[in-house]
This record gives structure tokens, C-alpha cells and sequence, in this order.
């Protein structure tokens, strides 16, 4: 097993379906002054509602393929609360509640996932902070120092908390996905090189003219840093080479905002940006985006299993090294690669890191 040491929620359930696969989604409350907000379900209503609307936008429901894949349950109802993440990653969450402890379709779901999005997510591992379900059903609220995190690789300055706290991070591949380059779908332009793609957000290349589109100005968005998007753009697309500083109207909070952004930026079909490929087929779509192919290479599956297509990235099960052998959550890090655990993945949706 390959192992990188470093020192350092309108309330909704998504099940998204690719490929005959499913995931359901559900997202975490914000940290915020209790008293402010009055009753723990109103503030689940308020915080779940405020990141759906941000970062999805699509209601699937579980197909009639689903079936049991767990052998036994290891995990309790509590446990969740310990488990944080990004956006792109609360499907696997989800399957592991249902798999594990047979969590309702509907809104239940959200009383088992709680994710805070990627920088948030490793912020509260390295530094111990709790995270919090509540189950309407039983009037519970289940509140769990974060012990596990599904995401995107942590960036240079996560990497610099852990180390400055102490902390060295554990960083196991689960799971596969392409990190792509979206247009609007009018924008003639197919495919873009790898170096095109350096020299349009370097700002080298600054016209669609120049890489066989019309004579428009390029609008490169980005994201917010330490955002798990930001972090492959700058590691694994640019590779050191310092992006062109964006203007701060062509920099998203959201990954939703992007891809909206870019789908609909003053009616021109002149924007770029970037996202995930499972994101944006099955958590945030829209009719007026297009992917755009790397040096002629498609983000499917396949090409990913290959190495064919170039920015093929992971998402990763990370906790503290500190964790115990007998955790229950070191346990769950380590069945996310078995043959049990890579089935999961697949019928969550993403491609997995081994054949199961």
C-alpha cells in the first residue's frame, strides 16, 4: 500500500449515479456561536441549506442496482461525526453510512455526513477540532473530534500547519478522478495541450485566437487558495510555474460559483476554470459548460487507469499518524483498499485506485 508521510447539506441527500453508480450526499453545519443561532436544528436547516445552494445542484435518487457490499459494520452512528472531508468526497461517505449502518434514503442522510470542504476539513485534523451530526429522528446530536479526512491531497501550507502542531498526516490513495478544464459549451475550442493550459493561466497566452478559437479574451478563473482545486492547479497542472495574479472578480469561493461563473460570465463563452471531473457530472451540472480534452485525451475512466489522460488526480484518506492502531478510523483508512472498499468506491461513482 502506498503510503505519503508528511510532517506535518435547502438539507439534502444526494445520490449520485454514474455509470450505474451511486452516492448520496449531505453536508456539515458551519463552526458557529451556539447561542447566536438558537436550536441545533435550525442551525443544521441554515448551514446545510447555505453550502448546497453553493456547491450542488443536482437531486439523484438511488437506482434499482444498489446492493449490500459490507460483511459486517464496524462503524457506529458516532463515528461520522469524526470523518470530514471536501464537497467532491461526501458521496463516499454517504455509501459508507449506508453500506455500514443502512442509512435511510431521503433527508435522513444528513444526520450521518458532514463535510467541510477541503481546507476546513484538514484545519480541523491537524489542530483537533470537533464536528457535529444531528439525527432529527432520535433528537440526537453527535459531536466527534475530527479523526478521518476524505479529499484532495493536503497543500504546502496544510502540510506547514501539521508540521508547525507536531502533526505528520497519513495520506492514502482511495479513489481516482480527473481535475479538468471547463468552457462554455459555444466556445469552439475542444482541447487544449498541457502547456497551452500553463501559458493561458501564466498569462502567456492570453487570447482564444491563439490556441485555435475566436479573437475573445481569455477569462481564466481560479480558485480561492488552499481550496483542493486551487492546490492540484498549482502542484499538479502548473508544477511550480507561478499562475498570472487573477483579478479578484475571476476568483471563486465556491466551486459552484466557478463553474456558474464560466458558464455564464457577461454572456460570452470566453471564460475558463477548473474542477473535478466526478463533480461536475454528478454534483453541480449545467447544460452551458463542455470539458475540454488535454492534448486530445478525454477524462474517462479508462484513461485515468492508464495514465493516458495527463492530470489524472486522487482523493485520499488521510488521519494523524498519532492515531491508534486499535481506532476504529485507522481501521476504515486501511478497508478503503480492500476488494470491499474499492467496490464501494465504484458504486459511489468514482474510479478506483486497484480492481476490485
Amino acid at each position: 500500500m502506498k503510503k505519503i508521510t508528511a510532517s506535518g447539506v435547502l438539507i439534502a441527500v444526494l445520490s449520485a449515479a454514474i455509470i450505474g453508480s451511486v452516492g448520496f450526499v449531505a453536508f456539515k453545519m458551519l463552526s458557529v456561536d451556539r447561542d447566536m443561532l438558537g436550536s441545533t436544528e435550525d442551525r443544521v436547516n441554515d448551514n446545510y441549506g447555505e453550502q448546497y445552494r453553493n456547491n450542488i445542484n443536482v437531486m439523484l435518487q438511488r437506482p434499482d442496482d444498489w446492493y449490500q457490499i459490507a460483511s459486517e459494520s464496524f462503524l457506529t452512528h458516532s463515528d461520522f461525526a469524526g470523518i470530514d472531508g471536501s464537497t467532491a468526497t461526501v458521496p463516499i461517505t454517504a455509501e459508507l453510512a449506508r453500506q455500514f449502518l443502512n442509512a435511510p434514503d431521503g433527508e435522513e442522510m444528513n444526520a450521518y455526513v458532514s463535510h467541510n470542504k477541503t481546507d476546513r476539513a484538514y484545519e480541523n485534523l491537524i489542530l483537533g477540532d470537533t464536528n457535529r451530526l444531528f439525527d432529527r429522528s432520535s433528537d440526537t446530536e453527535y459531536e466527534k473530534q475530527v479523526r478521518l479526512v476524505f479529499a484532495t491531497p493536503p497543500s504546502k501550507d496544510e502540510y506547514a500547519l501539521a508540521k508547525s502542531n507536531g502533526v505528520e498526516l497519513e495520506v492514502e490513495p482511495m479513489a481516482m478522478d480527473g481535475f479538468v478544464f471547463i468552457t462554455h459549451k459555444d466556445n469552439p475550442v475542444d482541447s487544449l495541450t498541457v502547456q497551452q493550459i500553463k501559458d493561458i493561466y501564466s498569462g502567456k497566452i492570453t487570447n482564444w485566437k491563439e490556441v485555435g478559437g475566436r479573437n475573445e479574451k481569455i477569462r481564466a478563473f481560479q480558485r480561492t487558495k488552499n481550496s483542493g482545486s486551487q492546490t492540484a492547479m498549482e502542484e499538479l497542472v502548473m508544477e511550480g510555474e507561478p499562475m498570472a495574479e487573477a483579478p479578484m472578480t475571476f476568483v471563486a469561493e465556491e466551486m459552484g460559483e466557478l463553474v456558474e461563473r464560466v458558464a455564464e460570465y457577461e454572456n460570452e463563452s470566453a471564460a475558463i476554470g477548473y474542477t473535478y471531473y466526478y463533480y461536475i457530472n454528478n454534483l453541480y451540472k449545467n447544460s452551458d459548460i463542455k470539458v475540454i480534452n488535454i492534448d486530445g485525451v478525454s477524462p474517462a475512466n479508462e484513461n485515468l487507469l492508464s495514465g493516458e489522460y495527463p492530470f489524472t488526480t486522487s482523493y485520499y484518506t488521510v488521519i494523524r499518524s498519532d492515531e491508534p492502531e486499535d481506532s476504529v478510523y485507522r481501521r476504515l483508512r486501511d478497508y478503503m483498499l480492500t476488494d470491499e472498499g474499492q467496490k464501494m468506491i465504484s458504486l459511489a461513482g468514482y474510479c478506483p485506485v486497484t480492481t476490485p
